[in-house]
C-alpha cells in the first residue's frame, strides 16, 4: 500500500480568518479541495515564470486532479460582528476597455464600492496555528509517491494565500501513513448523499484552468473580450461530511405516472396503499432476482424480513434489532395551497445498504403497479425514476438538512398512552429510540400538525347519523395500528445550557439532522413522515 500525499495550509494571521465564499456567496468551509487545487496551480505557474508548466509537475497535477482528498480541518464560525471596506470592484477590463475606445477619462475610481464581510474565524489547536490538511490516497495513481512529492513539494511551499488576497497562509507536502495519521481537526470525507456540498477538481480541471488563464492573458487583443467563469464541466459538486455527522440515510425516490406519463394524484389519506403496492411489487421482484450477497441468508429469508419486513418470530423473542426497507409515500407540500396528494413514492433503506437499495432500483424502475382489492389506479400506473441530481422541491422538504422537523403525517407511538401525558412522553422517547434518532432534541406533540392541510392524528369524529356515534376520519391505518396512539410531533435538536433546568438557553445542534425522518410504528409505510421546518 502506497503512502498518502498529505498538503498541509497554515493560517498565519495572528486572529485566523478566512474569506472564502461558494455559491451566492455563502460562507465555505472548510474550503473546496477545488480551491486548493487552484492555489497549488497558481504556485506552480509563478515558478514557471510565464513558461508552460514542466512536463513532470504537470504530470504530478493531472494524476491529483482526479483525485477526491479527505479534508482535516479545525473549527471555524462565522464571525459575530462584521467590517465594510471600500475596494475597487474587480473591473479594470472595463476602465481599460474605455482607454482602447479612447475614452481617457475613465478611472477605475469610479468603481470603487463598498462590501462588507463577514469572514469565518478559525479556532486555533493549543499553541500550533490553525491548519488544513487534504490527503490525497495514492493507492490508484501511476507515479511513484516519493517521486511525486519531490516535484509537487516546491510548488506547494510556492502557496502564499487561500481564498482572498489577505488570507495568508504557508504550506508544505509530506507523506503519511493512512493507518497511523492522527492529525488534529475535525475529518471531512466525500459522502454519497449527505454533507456541504463542495468544488472539487476532475478529469480535465487542470487543462479547463490554464485555458481560461490563457484567454485571460489575451482578454484585452483586438478590444475586450470577457472570460468566462468555470463551469460545471469544469469540476464536480460532492458532498462532504465530518466523520462525527449523522448519517442520511439512502433513498431514492419515483413518481407515479400514467400509461399517457401524465403524473398520477392519489389521495394522502390512503397513502398506505400506495406503500402496500410498491411494497408488493418489491417483494414479487426482489424473489426472482435478489442480490448475490445476502450476508448469510437465504433468498426467502431475506425477502421475508428486509424487503417484506416480517421479523423471524426467533429474532423478535432473542430481542434482535431489525432492519428493513421503508416504503414511503410522500404528501406534496411547499406552497401554502399546494394538493397534498400523493404523486411520489421513497423506498428508503438502513444507513450501509446503498448496494441492496441500488439493485432494487435497477428492477423497479418502469414497473407497473397492481392495485390493491377496492382500489383504483389510473390505467398503465408505473414507477418512473427521479435522478437524484435533478432538483424536486417535495424531496427537499422531505431531505433537507434541519434542526427542527415537524411531522405531516401522524407519529403512530409504540402503545396507547390511556389520555396520560407522561406516558404519551414516555412513547414518544421510546418511538424516537426505535426510530434511530439518539441526537439531543426536545420535542412537542398535538393532535394537529403543523402543516394546515395535512390530517389530524385523530381516527373518528363525532357523528350522530352513524350507526355506533362516531365515523372515521383521517389516513387509513394498517389494521394492526388501529388501537395504537398516534401524534403529530416538532422536534427540535439541541440541548439546553443546563440540562436540568428546561427554563435555562436553549442551544440548537451545532449541525442540522439530514432527512429523510420516519417515526414510529408505522414510519415503514409513510406514518410519521417528517419534513424540515427550520
Amino acid at each position: 500500500m502506497k503512502p498518502d500525499l498529505c498538503i498541509t495550509i497554515r493560517f498565519i494571521q495572528p486572529f485566523p480568518l478566512f474569506h472564502g465564499r461558494r455559491d451566492a456567496e455563502q460562507p465555505e468551509w472548510p474550503p473546496s479541495p477545488m480551491r486548493a487545487f487552484q492555489a497549488l496551480l497558481n504556485a506552480a505557474s509563478l515558478r514557471a515564470r510565464g513558461r508552460s508548466l514542466a512536463p513532470e509537475v504537470r504530470q504530478a497535477l493531472q494524476a491529483l486532479e482526479v483525485l477526491r482528498p479527505e479534508v482535516i480541518a479545525p473549527r471555524a464560525t462565522v464571525s459575530a460582528v462584521g467590517y465594510r471596506a471600500y475596494v475597487p470592484h474587480n473591473q479594470t477590463d472595463l476602465v481599460t476597455a474605455a482607454w482602447h475606445r479612447g475614452n481617457l477619462d475613465a478611472s477605475i475610481a469610479s468603481h470603487r464600492m463598498e462590501k462588507d464581510y463577514r469572514p469565518l474565524r478559525v479556532e486555533s489547536i493549543g499553541d500550533d496555528l490553525p491548519a488544513l490538511h487534504y490527503v490525497y490516497s495514492l493507492d490508484a495513481t501511476a507515479p511513484d509517491p516519493d517521486d511525486m512529492l519531490r516535484v509537487i513539494r516546491p510548488a506547494v511551499r510556492a502557496i502564499t494565500h487561500l481564498g482572498c488576497g489577505i488570507d495568508q497562509v504557508v504550506a508544505d507536502a509530506t507523506l503519511v501513513d493512512s493507518s497511523s495519521i492522527h492529525l488534529p481537526g475535525e475529518r471531512w470525507l466525500p459522502s454519497a448523499q449527505s454533507g456541504r456540498r463542495l468544488r472539487v477538481h476532475r478529469s480535465g480541471s487542470l487543462d479547463a484552468l490554464i485555458n481560461r488563464h490563457n484567454r485571460f492573458l489575451n482578454r484585452l487583443q483586438d478590444g475586450w473580450t470577457p472570460v468566462p467563469p468555470l463551469t460545471a464541466d469544469d469540476m464536480d459538486q460532492v458532498r462532504y461530511r465530518r466523520d462525527t455527522d449523522p448519517l442520511q440515510r439512502p433513498h431514492v425516490l419515483f413518481k407515479l405516472v400514467d400509461e399517457n406519463d401524465d403524473t398520477v394524484n392519489y389521495p394522502h389519506s390512503q397513502l398506505i396503499h400506495i406503500a402496500g403496492m410498491v411494497r408488493h411489487l418489491a417483494v414479487e421482484l426482489m424473489k426472482r432476482h435478489p442480490p448475490r450477497d445476502l450476508k448469510g441468508r437465504t433468498t426467502e429469508q431475506w425477502v421475508e424480513q428486509y424487503v417484506a419486513g416480517h421479523q423471524s418470530v426467533d429474532d423478535k423473542s432473542a430481542g434482535l434489532p431489525h432492519v428493513q426497507l421503508s416504503y414511503v409515500p410522500l404528501p406534496s407540500t411547499g406552497h401554502a395551497h399546494t394538493n397534498p396528494a400523493i404523486r411520489r413514492v421513497m423506498i428508503v433503506a438502513p444507513a450501509g445498504d446503498e448496494a441492496w437499495l441500488e439493485h432494487l432500483v435497477q428492477r423497479l424502475d418502469g414497473q407497473l403497479l397492481k392495485p390493491l382489492p377496492d382500489t383504483k389506479l389510473p390505467p398503465g400506473t408505473h414507477l418512473q425514476l427521479i435522478p437524484e441530481d435533478r432538483k424536486d422541491g417535495v424531496r427537499d422538504a422531505y431531505t433537507r438538512d434541519s434542526r427542527t422537523w415537524a411531522s405531516f403525517t401522524p407519529v403512530i407511538l409504540p402503545g396507547h398512552d390511556d389520555r396520560k401525558p407522561e406516558k404519551t412522553r414516555k412513547l414518544i422517547v421510546k418511538a424516537l429510540a426505535q426510530s434511530g434518532i439518539d441526537q439531543p432534541c426536545e420535542f412537542e406533540w398535538s393532535a394537529f400538525s403543523h402543516f394546515p392541510k395535512s390530517y389530524s392524528a385523530h381516527k373518528y369524529v363525532r357523528d350522530e347519523s352513524a350507526t355506533d356515534g362516531k365515523r372515521r376520519i383521517g389516513y387509513i391505518r394498517p389494521n394492526h395500528l388501529l388501537d395504537q396512539t398516534a401524534v403529530h410531533l416538532v422536534l427540535r435538536f439541541g440541548r439546553r445550557e443546563d440540562p436540568n433546568d428546561p427554563d435555562s438557553r436553549w442551544i440548537p445542534a451545532e449541525e442540522p439532522i439530514p432527512g429523510p425522518l420516519t417515526i414510529g410504528a408505522g414510519r415503514h409505510c409513510g406514518f410519521g413522515l417528517m419534513a424540515g421546518v427550520g
